[in-house]
């Protein structure tokens, strides 16, 4: 239970961080979480897909799209898990491959 909180604590800290600006912060928070996004995409990705396109491409073009929408997850960043955000955006953008 310790390890949870410690990750709630260190993700608050860092979601501060990078409300003031901070890129490196940012990169943690993603970074964090790239190993689950990864699996989701690659359990996801249509089999004919998986030999042209690299679940690393769509994990980078969400983060893209989180990046430019971040403003509007840290005005009110309760309102879902930054986990569950990003596995959002990403699941946009595994559905939006051709």
């Amino acid at each position: 239970m310790e390890s949870l909180m410690d990750n709630l604590t260190e993700t608050s800290r860092l979601l501060d961080q990078a409300r003031a600006g901070d890129q490196g912060a940012l990169n943690q928070l993603f970074a964090q979480h790239r190993a689950r996004l990864r699996r989701m995409v690659e359990l996801r990705l249509d089999r004919r897909l998986q030999a042209r396109i690299d679940p690393s491409d769509v994990i980078q073009d969400a983060y893209v799209d989180a990046v430019v929408r971040l403003d509007e997850y840290l005005r009110e960043p309760s309102s879902y898990p930054l986990f569950l955000w990003l596995r959002l955006h990403t699941g946009w953008k595994l559905r939006l491959r051709p």
